[in-house]
């Protein structure tokens, strides 16, 4: 990287929380080695089941998240410059959760996770800063989960007030289902 290049890089990298944390010189280190990916609008830097072992950097643009879910896209997220993505495939190095696409142009660095093993100093900065990602966002999760569920609770405790009112209504009007009919008729 030239030196214009490497104080760009430097000032935007202070501001991913992933490099918190990481001394100016592993950090150089670890931008030497970054690809640079640059996507049109409605791009993938990635699609939902695919392998992965990297992780992007958003420099310049926006991106989507987004995850497959009764044959529909559902948004998850959107990202600006500075947020980071894919970095869970660093952790099981599995297929990817989501897809991410870009909703204008957008540049990214990519880090491929293999460059890391042997730098242990960047690693145990980049996955004690990705714990404190993952346990942010499972916590705003949790707290997503937990107002549905709420919604969902509401709407049937309502559903069921309303067909309680209605039975009470029909009853006092005289008016009977064909089940209550028959067993009125039994016990006469």
């Amino acid at each position: 990287m030239a030196d214009t290049n490497d104080t760009l890089l430097l000032r935007l990298a202070s501001h991913v929380s992933l490099f918190t944390g990481m001394p100016r010189t592993a950090l150089v280190r670890l931008l030497g080695r970054a690809e640079r990916v640059t996507k049109p609008a409605q791009g993938l830097f990635f699609d939902e089941g695919e392998m992965g072992a990297s992780f992007y950097v958003l420099l310049m643009g926006k991106v989507v998240v987004e995850k497959r879910a009764s044959g529909h896209w559902v948004e998850l997220t959107h990202l600006a410059p500075g947020d980071t993505f894919g970095e869970m495939s660093l952790l099981d190095e599995k297929y990817r959760s989501a897809r991410v696409r870009a909703l204008e142009p957008a540049v990214s660095l990519c880090i491929q996770g293999r460059g890391l093993e042997d730098s242990p100093d960047i690693q145990a900065v980049i996955f004690k800063n990705m714990a404190r990602m993952l346990s942010k966002r499972l916590k705003n999760t949790s707290v997503e989960v937990a107002s549905f569920k709420a919604e969902k609770l509401t709407a049937a405790a309502a559903e069921a007030e309303a067909a309680a009112a209605q039975k009470a209504a029909d009853e006092k009007s005289g008016f009977m289902s064909r089940g209550d009919e028959r067993a009125h008729l039994r016990s006469v």
